[in-house]
């Protein structure tokens, strides 16, 4: 019996050894653009993808050489690449992106294929009641009462796609802006004490890196919401931002901060290259997050 099954294998053996590697990987063309209403074009990222069976280098994974141009509001522009490939590809050119204006993107690979994409602009958004400057961490870690309620006044893209339906959703983040510096900051009585961190119970041994990520990023179907604890990895000086996404950038959103990877099935981009181009418009406000306990 053992004889009859090496030679079945060595059968199978000699049968596959013209099929492919099971490791072998096809690169593919990857984008990661936003535009920003209020701000100028800018970090528009062109990547060639890498095999997960290999360290991932960023420097590597860019394309620099691609011809890129945005076309919107009855202009054309051409834009330029960042050689460190810190900002990706720019517009050196003085404008600034429009609400509720549509914008189409075009990628010319070296080798003649395109990337294309379109985005319609998302509506402005203001607050209606902003944070306060100092948040105290509650002193009942149990309970965790929150009277602060963040409101804001907005049109949100309307969705209804898939399993996705909703009037709107709004993306929210909170990112410590000083993980080191805690008392220069005290408006009373400044002084050298450092930050820390801030242990709940999404702290653990086995997720260290969590705190490295400096920013924590949330959906919501509501132009309000209270003061979620559980947001904060830092005590200190934070930006909370409030972002209106076109359903583009939502999808991306939705991938990134829910499923956590990528699903090609919601690529927003045509042609040569899988990605997304979409846009959203952000508010932002500061504030300082007060220690439990010294």
């Amino acid at each position: 019996m053992k004889k009859i099954l090496i030679i079945i294998l060595s059968i199978i053996a000699l049968n596959s050894c013209g099929d492919p590697v099971p490791t072998d990987y096809i690169p593919q063309n990857y984008l990661e653009a936003a535009l920003l209403v209020g701000q100028p074009i800018d970090n528009i990222i062109l990547m060639r993808s890498q095999p997960i069976n290999a360290v991932f280098d960023y420097e590597k994974s860019l394309i620099r050489d691609a011809e890129v141009i945005i076309t919107g509001d009855d202009k054309e522009f051409k834009l330029r690449i960042d050689p460190t490939g810190t900002r990706g590809y720019y517009s050196n050119e003085d404008y600034i992106i429009k609400s509720n204006t549509r914008y189409n993107i075009e990628i010319r690979m070296p080798d003649g294929t395109t990337i294309t994409g379109t985005t319609l602009t998302p509506d402005i958004v203001n607050w209606v009641r902003d944070l306060p400057n100092t948040i105290q961490y509650p002193i009942d870690t149990v309970k965790k009462a929150s009277t602060d309620t963040l409101i804001w006044d907005g049109i949100p893209t309307p969705i209804d796609e898939g399993a996705i339906k909703s009037s709107g959703y709004w993306g929210v983040s909170v990112k410590a802006l000083d993980t080191l510096e805690y008392g220069i900051y005290l408006e009373n009585v400044p002084n050298s004490e450092k930050n820390r961190r801030l242990y709940n119970s999404f702290s653990s041994s086995s997720n260290e890196w969590r705190y490295k990520e400096l920013a924590q990023w949330g959906v919501i179907p509501n132009s309000k919401t209270p003061v979620v604890w559980n947001f904060f990895k830092w005590y200190g000086l934070h930006e909370i931002a409030i972002y209106n996404m076109d359903n583009n950038y939502l999808k991306w959103f939705f991938q990134r901060v829910v499923q956590s990877e990528y699903d090609q099935n919601l690529s927003t981009v045509e042609g040569n290259g899988i990605g997304v181009f979409g846009s959203m418009y952000a508010i932002r406000d500061t504030f300082f997050l007060v220690k439990n306990q010294p």
